[in-house]
Formats: C-alpha cells, structure tokens, sequence
C-alpha cells in the first residue's frame, strides 16, 4: 500500500566537498561510511551511490562554475521536482500544478533536454545518455533566468544516484544563499518539492494501452488529412505485459528515488486514479500554501504566533450571538436606537441596490459617526442578518464616514 497525501520535511545532512579525482579512487564497502577529506558521507541507499552522486555533481557544477563564476550560479527559488507513474497524467496534470505553485516559466521535461545536437551526437555514436550528460543538462537550463521564481523539472530524479544528486543541489543552493543573501537579491533561499502523481498498477495498465489505441486512431485520421501531428506509438502502448513491466521500472526505480527524497523535502503524492475533476482537486489540496514548510524558519518564527484567518473565525458565529445578546441586555438603549438607525439609514439605501450586491451608506452627520457602541451593534446586527459590512473611516478625523455592504445578489437570468 502507498502512502497518500504525505508530506514531510525533515533537515538535510550537511553539504560535503569531496574532490571527484579522489571521489573516484575509492573501492567502497557498500554497507560502510567513508570519511573523505574529513567530511562523512552517510548515505540513504549505499556509500558507492553517495560517492558517484557527489562526483557527478561537482563535475557538472565546477564546469559551469568555471564558465560563469559562484555569482553567476544564481538559480531557481522553488524547483518542483514532478515525477508519475506511465498514464499517471503527467502531461495532463502539469499545467494545472504550475497554476496552483504561480510558476509561469515552461517546465523543463527531461526528455526534451536529450534531443539536443550534442545529445542526439553521442547517441549517433552507439554512446549512452548517462546520469552525468543529464545532470550537466540540467544545471545549465536551471541557470537560465527565466526560471528564477520557480520551475517543474519532469522526469528528474529517475534514479537513486539522481536522488543523491537532487540533494547535492540543494546544499550548494543553501550554500550560496546564505553566502550571498546579504548581498545579493537573485540567490534565494531554494525550496524544493517532490510530486509523484500515484496510479496503482492496473490502472497505468489500461491507460498506457488506451494510449495506445488513441494514438494509432489518430495518426490514420493525420495521414489520410495530411493535417495535424503525429503521436508517438511506443511499443509499451500496444503489449500489456511491456506496460507492466514499465509500470514495475517506475516503482522500483523512479518512485524509490522520489520516495526518498520525501524524507528531505516537501513531499506530495497525489492520488491520481479518479476523474479528472477529482484529480484536479487532489493537487489542490496537495498543494495548500504552508507556510511553516515555505518560509524561512526565522521569519515563520516571528509571525506564527499570530492566528490565522481559519482559527479568527474559526467561533465567530458563536461570537456574534453573545455580542448581540450583551448589546441586547447590557445597553437595551442604544440597541434600540441603533435598531431604529438602520431602519431610517441604512435598509433604504440596501433597498435601491438589492439587485447589484453591494451598497454604500454614507453615515456623515448620524448618530453613527460619533458613536463606536451605536456602530459596533449596527454592524453585528447587519451581520446577523447576512451581510457582509466594513466601516470606513474619514480623512485625518479618524470618524466613521460610511458603510460598504455587500450581500449575495440574485441572478435574473441564466448566462
């Protein structure tokens, strides 16, 4: 069984400097802690992988490092790490997750990096896209500008090595942040978030051999107009027992590696069987604003103490009865003629605009103007009643110089 809605965030193991000549020297006990250059490296799979991880790593950042300079290494504020199950709805689902994060930059798909030239060349040559190549391609596009407020990277981590890695980014990207946050506006303090879209076996099945058909259906209708795209037929679309094997890749491989990144950082699984409709607001609620996970830990520190809206109004009705009811016995005189007030006043003016929703009582030269009591029961007693009331001050005087008052309103027609 797999774990729905999680989410965890726990502390990174420190940044390790390792010299990859050195890193790459080493005959490792898999089940050992090596100490290199007097830094530890503990490990979540095994020292071998931790090592292989952390020489790629700084293979790829040292180059363009040395390309570009530490203060040209500024990279993105959040990076959405997006992985799925094959018919999970990746591609369907991404443009409706960047939404809900406000990320406007494209995302970076992983695929459409190695069909670069360069990539295409080393294929060309019966060479293998290995995790160093996809790594040093990614570093490089994350160092374009226009991902600066935040990116979905799709189809990064794949592997465990690739998991390691993603952390080793995230030190580097703290490392820098807090070497440059006093001086520099573009190195922000990183936040990552792993999100695994999560369909169970059966139903990638269906949906990758569904594919399958869709696709075959709509490249005959492209040849025989000669107008549109075709569609890739992959090989697993069309064989169940490829599919499943594709689908047992998936869980062993890419989702281990997002799973154990789900101890490191923010972490979102979202359901993805159901409707569209019903997937939709599994993102939604996944993706929730929390502030204690997003903010830096100091600024969090100084303002959660204050309640937020839901916990304000969390007994607000049961407020408002005993407000009313203190009004009622406490000052029986001023409820009254608070009473008479919004008859004379303020219902009038609603009365003309019950059609628009929304009104505006100008109180200059009323009772209301000098009287906070005869104010605060009039605006209890609107809010009993279903409206939605703010007072507006007036000027430098400080007093009370009108009502804005709103209401649901009625709709005439069908649209």
């Amino acid at each position: 069984m797999y774990l729905v809605g999680r989410w965890s965030l726990r502390r990174l193991r420190s940044n390790v400097c390792l010299s990859t000549s050195r890193a790459r020297a080493f005959t490792l006990d898999s089940n050992a802690d090596v100490t290199v250059e007097g830094h530890n490296i503990s490990t979540g799979t095994s020292t071998a992988t931790s090592v292989e991880a952390l020489s790629i790593f700084e293979d790829a950042w040292s180059s363009l490092e040395t390309q570009n300079g530490r203060e040209g290494m500024a990279l993105p504020k959040e990076i959405m790490w997006l992985g799925g199950a094959p018919g999970s709805g990746k591609g369907t689902n991404t443009n409706f997750i960047m939404r809900e994060r406000g990320l406007t930059a494209p995302p970076i798909v992983i695929s459409d990096l190695l069909k670069t030239p360069e990539m295409e060349k080393i294929k060309a040559k019966g060479g293998m896209v290995g995790d160093a190549e996809v790594t040093s391609l990614l570093l490089k596009e994350l160092l374009d500008k226009k991902y600066t407020t935040g990116v979905v990277v799709d189809g990064f981590p794949r592997t465990a090595v690739q998991a390691d890695i993603t952390r080793q980014l995230y030190d580097k990207m703290m490392k820098n942040y807090n070497t440059f946050k006093n001086t520099r506006d573009d190195f922000l303090r990183p936040i990552f978030r792993i999100c695994v879209l999560y369909v169970d076996r059966t139903e990638s099945v269906n949906r990758q051999l569904a594919r399958g058909k869709n696709a075959v259906a709509h490249n005959a209708r492209v040849r025989e107009s000669g107008e549109g795209t075709l569609k890739p037929e992959r090989a697993t679309d069309f064989d169940s027992s490829l599919a499943s094997k594709r689908y047992e890749t998936f869980k062993e491989s890419t989702f281990s590696a997002l799973e154990e990144l789900g101890d490191h950082f923010i972490y979102n699984m979202v359901q993805a069987m159901g409707t569209f409709d019903q997937v939709e607001n599994n993102i939604k609620r996944e993706m929730d604003y929390q502030s204690g996970l997003e903010l830096n830990p100091d600024t969090h520190g100084q303002i959660h103490h204050l309640p937020r809206a839901s916990e304000v109004i969390r007994h607000a009705r049961q407020t408002l009865v005993s407000r009313l009811d203190e009004f009622s016995q406490r000052h029986p005189s001023e409820f009254n003629q608070a009473i008479q007030l919004l008859e004379r006043i303020v219902y009038p003016t609603i009365h003309r605009h019950a059609l628009s929703g929304k009104c505006e009582v100008c109180l200059a030269d009323t009772p209301f103007e000098s009287s906070e009591i005869l104010s605060d029961i009039a605006m209890s007693v609107l809010t009993d009643r279903g409206f939605r009331v703010v007072e507006v001050k007036r000027g430098e005087e400080g007093t009370l110089g009108r009502y804005l008052v709103e209401w649901e309103a009625p709709q005439l027609r069908s649209q």
